[in-house]
């Protein structure tokens, strides 16, 4: 009886871990250097289920990988516009992004 129970538990288990999807996304994260860099991937990384994040600081993207059954791309841009930085969804109210240092400052 316990060998059922133990395979059924762990039949459960390798179905539940088997809806989790990895995806990968990209969308633009505005910035101006490399703190910028470190602040928006810090940010990034701060919502549960991402695995990486890179912002190019050229193409001012950020490309992360997270899993979709624990984060979404609205809720990764939010926590960058917290931090300070504007995304295409999400902007950095006034007082996140006059707490940047006057070189991250991008908006004109």
């Amino acid at each position: 009886m316990k060998k059922i129970a133990l395979m059924f538990v762990a039949a459960m288990a390798l179905c539940v871990s088997a809806q989790a999807k990895t995806v990968k996304k990209t969308f633009k994260a505005d910035g101006k250097c490399e703190m910028c860099q470190a602040r928006i991937q810090k940010a990034v990384k701060t919502v549960p289920g991402v695995l990486s994040a890179v912002w190019n600081k050229g193409k001012k993207e950020c490309t992360v990988v997270f899993d979709d059954s624990k984060a979404s791309l609205i809720k990764i841009e939010k926590a960058v516009a917290a931090a300070g930085h504007d995304t295409d969804k999400c902007k950095a109210s006034a007082k996140d992004y006059n707490k940047l240092p006057s070189c991250c400052k991008y908006k004109k």
